[in-house]
């Protein structure tokens, strides 16, 4: 059975990030306001909406690549089917104070955060799973060049916390979140308990 209320949701959402994209902020925020009437608490509304509006504050610091060139390379990285690249590589640019290049750089970004949220919340399943390190892998953890969110995710990663509590009591974004330990998972860190 398809719940029309997600349906609807997940259409908001999409809607959102398209009006984004398309440098309509007010319409994105419009769209995902809805969404939360809908679903009150909707964590990726809410995500959305916080980054956009961190996003679209001038930053004043100046650019190291034009807009053109890195939607160029990020193009390429799509290309070669590396969204993760692509996403580092546009997220790694300050913003641009409104030009266009900035917010088409911005809004690919925006756009490349949702795929591979979908992405990751397919390849990690369930949100009610409980992970757990792998004993191979706690030996050698040292030797892991692991940022500062990943070590503290797995810091709280205890076999018996289900996936959706040590997002929400991480206080990590929840995009960051999925993404540290779906790259946990893929480096076979951390597994799912049985």
């Amino acid at each position: 059975m398809h719940d029309p209320t997600e349906a609807r949701v997940a259409s908001l959402l999409q809607q959102g990030l398209e009006s984004y994209g398309t440098g309509d902020i007010a319409q994105a925020f419009l769209h995902w306001r809805e969404v939360l009437d809908l679903d009150p608490g909707n964590e990726e509304a809410l995500d959305y909406m916080r980054d956009a509006d961190r996003r679209t504050k001038p930053r004043g610091e100046p650019r190291v690549r034009s807009g053109a060139s890195l939607l160029d390379e990020a193009r390429r990285l799509l290309r070669a089917q590396d969204e993760q690249a692509a996403l580092e590589l546009l997220s790694s640019v300050p913003s641009s104070s409104g030009s266009a290049g900035g917010l088409e750089c911005e809004a690919m970004a925006e756009l490349m955060r949702a795929r591979l949220f979908q992405r990751y919340r397919a390849e990690l399943g369930e949100l009610d799973q409980v992970p757990r390190l792998v004993e191979e892998a706690a030996t050698d953890l040292r030797s892991r060049n692991l940022p500062p969110s990943a070590g503290f995710l797995l810091a709280m990663i205890d076999g018996r916390t289900p996936l959706r509590d040590l997002i929400s009591v991480s206080g990590m974004d929840r995009f960051e979140a999925l993404r540290s330990l779906h790259r946990m998972v893929e480096a076979g860190i951390v597994e799912w308990s049985s």
